[in-house]
C-alpha cells in the first residue's frame, strides 16, 4: 500500500463508523489516530462554562427541544472552534512529517481544505474526507449500538440527536462538495476504512 500524505483528516456526523475506520486506518498504515471528542471533553474539563459557553453547549438535556436547525448552527459553532483549537497539532505533524488520522464530528470543512496550518503548508501531504450519513433512523442505530448510555435518554431527545446528525452530515456533505473534499458513503461499515484510503 502506497501512502504519500502525513495528515489524514477524516470528517462527518456522529455515529456514522469513523473512529472504527480511523483506527483500522492507523493499524495499517502504521499512523497515530486523534479523536476530535477527545479534544473537546478535555477542552471542557479545562474550560469552564462561566468562560466558554459555547463548549458546554450540549451539556444539557433541555438543548433537545430546540429546534433542529438551531441544534445545526449550534454544532457548526462548536466544530470551528475544536477544529480552530487543532491547528497546531495538525501542523507539528505536517511539520515532523508524523503520520497522524485525525477523526471526528468536530471537523469543519474550511478546516479540512486549509492551504497551511500554524504555518506548515499542506498540499498534497493533507488529505481529507467525509464519511455521509444523512438517514435519521440508522444514526438512530447506530448510537444504540454504541451503547454510552444513548438508550437511557427519553425517546424525544434521541430522535433530536439522530436528526440533528442528518441535517448536519447534509451541510457537511454541501460543504465539501464545494471545497473538492470526497465524500464516502458510511455504508457498508464492514470496509469503510478501505474506501476511505481509496478516494484519499
Amino acid at each position: 500500500m502506497s501512502i504519500d500524505w502525513t495528515v489524514l483528516l477524516i470528517g462527518g456526523p456522529g455515529a456514522v463508523g469513523k473512529t472504527t475506520a480511523a483506527r483500522r486506518i492507523g493499524r495499517l498504515i502504521g499512523a497515530s489516530v486523534l479523536e476530535t471528542d477527545d479534544v473537546w471533553l478535555a477542552m471542557k474539563g479545562a474550560i469552564g462554562a462561566e468562560e466558554r459557553p459555547l463548549l458546554h453547549a450540549f451539556a444539557s438535556r433541555d438543548v433537545w427541544r430546540r429546534p433542529v436547525g438551531e441544534l445545526v448552527a449550534m454544532q457548526r459553532d462548536v466544530a470551528r472552534l475544536l477544529s480552530a483549537s487543532l491547528e497546531p497539532a495538525v501542523g507539528t505533524h505536517l511539520w515532523h512529517n508524523d503520520r497522524v488520522v485525525v477523526e471526528g464530528v468536530w471537523l469543519t470543512p474550511e478546516f479540512m481544505s486549509r492551504p497551511n496550518y500554524a504555518g506548515s503548508l499542506a498540499g498534497d501531504r493533507r488529505r481529507a474526507v467525509i464519511v455521509f450519513e444523512d438517514d435519521p433512523a440508522r444514526i438512530r442505530e447506530s448510537f444504540f449500538g454504541r451503547g454510552r448510555g444513548f438508550d437511557d435518554w427519553p425517546p424525544q431527545d434521541r430522535d433530536a440527536m439522530a436528526a440533528l446528525q442528518a441535517a448536519y452530515a447534509r451541510w457537511l456533505g454541501t460543504e465539501a462538495i464545494a471545497r473538492n473534499i470526497p465524500v464516502v458513503e458510511a455504508r457498508p461499515v464492514e470496509d469503510l476504512a478501505e474506501r476511505i484510503l481509496a478516494v484519499v
